[in-house]
């Protein structure tokens, strides 16, 4: 009897050993695969800002040397990529103390306020695009960390009254659904060591019918301003996709 009793504490034994290790193994394997997802979120994908055209030189050029710039042209042209990896270039190098990047609650028949969440989480989705391209020069992680420390903010435009950009290096996208008082409002907003960058396709705007542009208001007003940097993408210059310059032709016909 005490023979079997200590064949079956031995059996209890080793199938404890074996479960052990098995949740060893397992919870190292788990491990790898958290540093695996971490890395991969961290990775940097975009480094140096390297122009892929003439036009996309000549906006880093504006960059450099206007305080205001207006960017110009269809989908595709790299208006956004450009203007925020720039802007990433001057943060990490403390030129600048804050990336802000703002744009008008308004694009694709869609309501702002039907759209699920809170309102953060509701204008998440509206600047993917950019935080795709932040994402992809300082990591996940780091932005994230940029965000709560406020080296990095994303506001709607209708939030941006009373504000004032200061060391600060804002992009104002989708700017062709702005109007003519969004517009004025948000370029009063510049204070010292700032510059604005304002993206848009004037073709593309979502505004009502018969509510004017705040984008082609500002243009013509502004016309000759020693401040004043501009670029004028065309479909020539679409480095997305070719099929974007073929859908773009179709839509004109």
């Amino acid at each position: 009897m005490s023979r079997l009793v200590r064949k079956q504490a031995r059996a209890k034994k080793n199938k404890a050993q074996r479960s052990t290790r098995s949740s060893e193994y397992n919870r190292e394997v788990e491990l790898e695969v958290l540093a695996q997802e971490e890395y991969q979120q961290n990775k940097r994908r975009f480094f140096k800002l390297s122009p892929r055209n003439a036009n996309q030189g000549l906006l880093i050029e504006n960059m450099r040397h206007f305080r205001l710039n207006f960017v110009l042209g269809p989908a595709g042209c790299g208006k956004t990529f450009v203007a925020t990896l720039f802007a990433c270039d001057l943060l990490e190098r403390n030129i600048i103390e804050k990336i802000v990047v703002t744009r008008p609650m308004v694009g694709c028949d869609e309501d702002y306020g039907f759209v699920p969440g809170t309102e953060a989480e509701k204008y998440s989705g509206w600047v993917g695009p950019v935080m795709e391209v932040l994402e992809g020069y300082f990591g996940k992680t780091r932005v994230q960390n940029y965000l709560n420390m406020g080296k990095i903010a994303m506001k709607p435009l209708m939030n941006m009254r009373g504000s004032t950009f200061r060391n600060s290096f804002v992009i104002l996208d989708e700017a062709q659904n702005t109007t003519v008082g969004q517009m004025k409002m948000f370029l009063t907003r510049i204070g010292e060591g700032s510059s604005i960058i304002v993206n848009g396709d004037m073709e593309q705007s979502d505004l009502p019918r018969g509510v004017s542009n705040g984008l082609s208001d500002a243009y013509e007003r502004l016309q000759g301003s020693q401040h004043l940097g501009v670029v004028e993408f065309t479909e020539n210059d679409i480095v997305r996709d070719p099929l974007v310059r073929e859908i773009l032709k179709a839509y004109r016909k």
